[in-house]
């Protein structure tokens, strides 16, 4: 699991270094929050449209670190995934200076979920039959973003999962705030 992980660490690194055109902006950004009982981090890298600045594209890694809620036993279930989404500026939800603009995105989620760190028994002697393994589907998500300086922005951002394969649970949400800095 943790050479999955630096994998995709560092393919978020090359899509940061990739040459761009001239009308992009690229910027990195950094979440912490709750998710279904446990705690969750975002990082993500985007390319936003210059010109217009009505949306952008994101690549991202989601960690999360969860209990399995569904029996009396305290199973420990952790994700890992590589987001790829879109997101359009919500108008209405956005004000004309651009203190606060607030975005809507849609995407796709490939990753890994790993369930009690691979133990199939627990101290009980129960066995976990649900097994470890890749995971795919998509995701939602509205982000709020707040103008603090040229370069650096508040993030608060809600954002649902779907596994469409998971072992544990089809569904996970991210309720997060966050950090955004503008890197060109």
């Amino acid at each position: 699991m943790y050479k999955i992980s630096r994998i995709l660490l560092l393919g978020l690194i090359v899509l940061i270094y990739l040459p761009s055109q001239a009308q992009n902006i690229k910027s990195i950004s950094t979440n912490f929050g709750y998710t279904d009982d446990g705690l969750a981090t975002l990082v993500n890298f985007s390319l936003i449209d210059s010109r217009s600045q009505s949306y952008f594209y994101e690549a991202g890694i989601y960690s999360g670190y969860l209990k399995e809620n569904k029996s009396d036993y305290n199973v420990k279930v952790n994700l890992h995934s590589l987001n790829l989404g879109y997101f359009k500026k919500i108008d209405l939800l956005s004000t004309i200076s651009g203190i606060i603009e607030t975005y809507v995105g849609l995407g796709g989620v490939l990753g890994i979920e790993n369930i009690n760190n691979g133990n199939k028994s627990l101290l009980d002697g129960a066995l976990i039959k649900s097994k470890d393994g890749f995971i795919y589907g998509g995701f939602g998500a509205l982000e709020t973003e707040i103008y603090l300086s040229d370069k650096f922005y508040l993030l608060s951002r809600y954002t649902y999962f779907h596994h469409a394969n998971s072992e544990v649970g089809k569904s996970k949400f991210i309720a997060s705030v966050g950090l955004k800095y503008l890197i060109f």
